[in-house]
């Protein structure tokens, strides 16, 4: 059993859900298929950052195999940082704007005028 209550020990209310019952079944085929096409461009670019980061570790493994002294090594540790840091930012940027697309096109679908 889930406890509803906050920390300051009011109640949560629960979550409004829109009535679907009164969106047409094209709008349901449409969001779904925007649903399924954003998760899949989500799972490629997933996918597309593990083998480039695959690719980078190995070549970072082959730099550091290479280094001759402690102060090669920091400055080498030091360049794979922040080139996975920033391959790391770039990639949720990317997600990021894939998901914030799919929000506001579900926002719009869901709040357009209904033609009943």
């Amino acid at each position: 059993m889930s406890d509803r209550r906050r920390g300051d020990g009011t109640e949560k209310a629960p979550l409004a859900l829109p009535n679907f019952s009164d969106f047409a079944a094209p709008d349901f085929i449409k969001l779904t298929s925007s649903v399924v096409s954003t998760w899949s461009q989500v799972n490629s670019q997933l996918i597309s950052f593990a083998q480039s980061s695959l690719q980078h570790n190995i070549e970072a493994a082959e730099e550091l195999r290479q280094v001759q002294s402690p102060k090669e090594l920091i400055e080498v540790q030091l360049r794979i940082a922040r080139r996975t840091y920033e391959g790391c930012l770039d990639e949720a940027t990317k997600i990021g704007q894939i998901v914030q697309q799919l929000s506001a096109d579900t926002v719009e679908l869901l709040t357009a005028p209904k033609n009943v």
